[in-house]
C-alpha cells in the first residue's frame, strides 16, 4: 500500500511539473506572448510650441450659420480654430468645444490631442499647434437626409518641416494625402473627427491613420474634446458629475486651492499593465457638467474600456475647469530588463474609432435625475442595461454573505467557518426573527475555499458537507422564499499551487494577476485568458445540474477587466465583449449576481453585490461629495447591496447611507466563533434584524420605483425622492432634526409618502 501511494504521488508530481513547463507556472516564455518592444533609458517629453494663442480659442462672432440641426440642437463651426459650438434653442445656450476667452496660466486648449512615442521622445501633439497652425486642417459638411453634420480633417505632424510637405491643401479635404508625401522618418498622422446630429444627440467619432507609415512612431494616447464646456468660474450650484464610486459631484462654484487633478480609469486599472498609477476606478463610462440651468452629459460609446476620465480645476497652472476623456491606445509601463530600466511598449495599438455621445439638458432635466435618466437611456441603447423593471414584493431582500471555507490558514488547508448545515441553522434563526427574503451569497463553498483553485467549477469542499447537504440547503432556501447564489469565478484561480495552462500574461510576459477581496480578506488571484470564459461557463452550468443552486454570484469578471498578452493579444475591449457575450447563458432559467457592478457585466444580473456607496477619492464637504448617481440609474431595474455593515469602520454611517441610496441591507457572517468578533453573527443578529425590519418598512414598496432626486434637506440631513412620491429622510447627526414640520430622530431615517 505504501509503495502504491508513493507511485501515485510521484506521478502527480511529474504531471504537475509537465503542466508547469507547458503552461504558465511562471508565465515567463512558456506561452507565446504578443509582440512587445522595450525602450531603454528615460523617455523625454516634447510639448508643442504655441505660436498663435488665438487658435486655441473659439470666436463666437465667426460661427456664421448652423451647419446641421436635429431636434432642438444646432451645430456650428469656427472656421479659424475648427472648434465646434453646440446650441440648444429652447434654453438659448451655447456649449463650446474650445474656450472663448483666454485664461492666465492655462494650458493650450485643443479639440484633440495625440501622444506619440518616437524613439525616446513622447511628442505631446494637438490639433491646434500641430495642424491648424500650419493650415493642415479642412472640414466637410454633410446632409444626405439620413445623416447631418460635418467632418474635420486634421493632418498632425511632430515638426514644421513635415507639415510644410503638404503643399496642395486640397488634398487634405480630398483625403488624398499619401505616405509618399512624407519621409519614412516623419511623424505624421491623419485624424478625422466627425460630428453627427441624430435623435437630438451629438455623436463625435475620431478615426486616425499613420500617414507616413513610420512604424516606429506609436500613438499611445488620444483625448477628444477635452475642453468641451470649459469654464473659468462656476455659478452657484455648478458641478462636474464624475464616475467615482457611486458618483461624485466636483463643485466648481467653490474655490479649492488644495485640489489635485482627478483621474478615473473606466473599469479600473488593467492588471496586465503593472503601474504606479493613482487613478481610481469608474463603474460606468460617462461624465457630465452643470452650468446654471443647463447641463451636458457625455457617454463613451466606443473605446470605453480604454478611457480615463480626467477633471481639472482652475489653478495657477490651469486656467479652466475641465472634464473630459483620455484614451490609452497603446499600453506601456516602466520596468526592468537585464538589470536596466526600460519601458515596455506594446506593439498592438488600438486602431478602431473612438465615439462619444453628447446629450444636452436644460431646466429641470439639468438636475441630477435628468442626467441619470439621459445616461440610463443611452446605456440601454448600448445594450449595457436591461429595460426590465423589478416587481414589488412584500419583503425586500436581506443580502447575506456567508463565509464557508476560508483560505490561507495554517498548513494551507481552508478553515471551515460555516458548513451547509450551519448555514441552514443561521437562516432558520433569521427566519424566526422575521427576515423572510434573503439573497444568500455563499463564499468559499468550493474546493480551495474563498481563494478557490478552479475557475468555472462547482467542485465542493467536502468538509462543507458535500452535495447532499448543499441540496438540502438549496431545498430549504427555496421553501422559505430565499435565493441561494454560489460564489464562483470564471477567469481567475488561486495564484499559488495552480498549474493551469491557460494563464494570461502581462505586458512583461509574466503571469497576470489581480487583487480580489473576498469577505474580509484580500487574495492575489492569477488571471486566465479571456478566451477561456466560454469553457468556464459551460463547466459551471454542467456542474450545476448536480447541485441545483438558484444561481451564481460571479465574483471576478464584473470587478476586474484585464487585457492579455498570451498567444497573441486580447485588448480590454475584446475581453469586455467576451465577458458580455457569455454571461447571458448563466442567467437562463437561473438567477445571476455580480460583484461590484462594472456596467458591461450587469445587463443580465438580478442582483449586484457590493455596489459602491462611497467614492475612491476622499469626500470633502461642499467640494467633493458622493451622490447616488449609479443608484439613480439602476434602482427599479435590479436589486443591489452596498458595503457589508459589519466590515466597515463606521457601521452606523454605512447603514444610514445604504437607506439613503436604496440599498438592500448587507452583512458578511460566519457560524463559527473562530472567524472573529466582526464576522460571528451571534452578537450582531438581533441588531441586524431590527435594522432590516426598519429598512423593510421604509423601502420594500419602492423596489420598482426610480430615484428622482437626492440632496441635503438640512445640515446633516439628506433626502431621497422616488417617482411614486415617496421621500426618505436620513439624519446623520446625533441630534433630532426638523425639516419643515417633519422630525427625524438622531442617526435614523423616516419615510414620508
Amino acid at each position: 500500500m505504501r509503495n502504491t501511494v508513493i507511485r501515485l504521488l510521484a506521478c502527480a508530481l511529474v504531471y504537475a511539473l509537465l503542466l508547469q513547463f507547458a503552461g504558465c507556472g511562471s508565465g515567463k516564455g512558456a506561452v507565446p506572448a504578443a509582440a512587445v518592444m522595450t525602450v531603454s533609458g528615460k523617455i523625454a517629453e516634447h510639448t508643442s510650441q504655441t505660436r498663435d494663442p488665438a487658435l486655441h480659442l473659439l470666436h463666437p462672432d465667426k460661427l456664421g450659420s448652423p451647419i446641421a440641426s436635429s431636434g432642438l440642437m444646432q451645430l456650428y463651426l469656427d472656421s479659424d480654430s475648427y472648434g465646434i459650438a453646440l446650441y440648444e434653442r429652447t434654453r438659448e445656450k451655447y456649449w463650446y468645444a474650445l474656450p472663448t476667452t483666454a485664461a492666465a496660466g492655462s494650458t493650450a486648449a485643443a479639440t484633440l490631442t495625440l501622444d506619440v512615442l518616437y524613439g525616446n521622445t513622447m511628442y505631446k501633439l494637438n490639433s491646434q499647434d500641430d495642424s491648424v497652425q500650419y493650415g493642415n486642417a479642412a472640414f466637410h459638411p454633410f446632409n444626405d437626409g439620413k445623416r447631418s453634420g460635418l467632418s474635420v480633417f486634421y493632418i498632425i505632424t511632430a515638426d514644421e518641416t513635415a507639415a510644410r510637405k503638404i503643399t496642395d491643401k486640397s488634398k487634405i479635404l480630398d483625403n488624398t494625402v499619401k505616405a509618399s508625401d512624407f519621409a519614412r522618418t516623419d511623424v505624421a498622422f491623419k485624424v478625422i473627427v466627425t460630428y453627427e446630429l441624430r435623435d437630438g444627440n451629438l455623436y463625435v467619432t475620431a478615426d486616425w491613420k499613420n500617414l507616413s507609415e513610420n512604424a516606429d512612431a506609436v500613438v499611445c494616447g488620444m483625448s477628444l474634446l477635452p475642453f468641451f464646456g470649459a469654464s473659468t468660474q462656476g455659478a452657484a450650484g455648478d458641478y462636474f458629475l464624475l464616475p467615482d464610486g457611486c458618483g461624485t459631484l466636483l463643485h466648481t462654484d467653490v474655490q479649492d486651492p488644495a485640489f489635485t487633478p482627478i483621474d478615473l480609469r473606466v473599469y479600473g486599472d488593467d492588471p496586465a499593465v503593472p503601474s504606479e498609477s493613482q487613478a481610481k476606478s469608474a463603474l460606468f463610462p460617462a461624465f457630465a457638467a452643470k452650468q446654471g440651468d443647463n447641463a451636458f452629459a457625455v457617454i463613451i460609446e466606443q473605446g470605453d474600456a480604454l478611457a480615463t476620465i480626467h477633471a481639472e480645476r482652475v489653478s495657477a497652472a490651469q486656467g479652466f475647469n475641465t472634464v473630459g476623456a483620455r484614451f490609452t491606445l497603446t499600453q506601456m509601463c516602466e520596468g526592468e530588463k537585464n538589470g536596466s530600466a526600460v519601458t515596455f511598449v506594446s506593439k498592438n495599438t488600438y486602431t478602431e474609432p473612438i465615439r462619444l455621445c453628447v446629450r444636452l439638458l436644460g431646466g429641470a432635466n439639468a438636475e441630477l435625475d435628468g442626467v441619470a435618466a439621459a445616461c440610463r437611456e443611452q446605456f440601454m441603447r448600448m445594450g449595457y442595461l436591461s429595460t426590465d423593471t423589478l416587481q414589488n414584493e412584500e419583503y425586500m431582500p436581506f443580502h447575506l454573505n456567508i463565509l464557508g471555507a476560508v483560505s490561507g490558514t495554517k498548513l494551507g488547508f481552508p478553515q471551515i467557518l460555516t458548513n451547509f448545515d450551519e448555514a441552514q441553522d443561521l437562516l432558520s434563526r433569521m427566519k424566526s426573527k422575521g427576515v423572510n427574503n434573503i439573497d444568500i451569497r455563499y463564499l468559499g463553498a468550493l474546493r480551495g475555499g474563498t481563494n478557490a483553485q478552479d475557475a468555472g467549477r462547482l467542485d465542493l469542499a467536502m468538509r462543507m458537507g458535500g452535495r447532499k447537504d448543499l441540496r438540502k440547503l438549496a431545498d430549504y432556501t427555496t421553501a422559505q422564499g430565499h435565493s441561494l447564489y454560489l460564489d464562483a469565478s470564471l477567469l481567475s484561480v488561486r495564484a499559488q499551487g495552480s498549474f493551469s495552462g491557460v494563464g494570461a500574461l502581462n505586458i512583461k510576459s509574466e503571469t497576470a494577476s489581480a487583487k480580489q477581496t473576498v469577505g474580509d480578506r484580500i487574495y492575489t488571484r492569477k488571471l486566465l485568458r479571456p478566451s477561456t470564459i466560454e469553457g468556464s461557463v459551460v463547466r459551471l452550468l454542467t456542474d450545476a445540474k448536480k447541485i441545483t443552486p438558484d444561481g451564481f454570484c460571479i465574483s471576478d469578471v464584473s470587478s476586474c477587466l484585464s487585457s492579455d498578452y498570451a498567444q497573441g493579444y486580447t485588448d480590454r475591449l475584446q475581453a469586455r465583449d467576451l465577458i458580455a457575450e457569455n454571461l447571458p447563458a448563466l442567467s437562463t432559467d437561473r438567477l445571476l449576481m455580480v460583484d461590484t457592478g462594472y456596467f458591461y457585466a450587469v445587463r443580465y444580473a438580478d442582483v449586484i453585490s457590493g455596489l459602491p456607496q462611497t467614492s475612491g477619492y476622499a469626500e470633502r464637504d461642499r467640494l467633493y461629495t458622493c451622490v447616488p448617481f449609479v443608484q439613480m440609474i439602476l434602482h427599479g431595474s435590479l436589486d443591489y447591496s452596498g458595503d457589508s455593515v459589519n466590515l466597515t469602520a463606521d457601521s452606523v454611517r454605512t447603514r444610514l447611507r445604504a437607506v439613503e441610496y436604496g440599498c438592500c441591507p448587507s452583512y458578511t457572517w460566519c457560524f463559527s466563533r473562530s472567524g472573529g468578533e466582526k464576522l460571528c453573527y451571534e452578537e450582531q443578529l438581533n441588531d441586524a434584524v431590527s435594522y432590516y425590519l426598519a429598512v423593510n418598512d421604509a423601502l420594500a414598496g419602492l423596489r420598482d420605483a426610480r430615484i428622482t432626486d437626492n440632496g441635503a434637506a438640512a445640515p446633516g440631513v439628506h433626502y431621497t425622492k422616488y417617482d411614486n412620491g415617496a421621500i426618505i429622510y436620513v439624519n446623520y447627526t446625533d441630534k433630532q432634526a426638523t425639516v419643515g414640520n417633519i422630525r427625524v430622530d438622531a442617526l435614523s431615517f423616516l419615510r414620508i409618502g
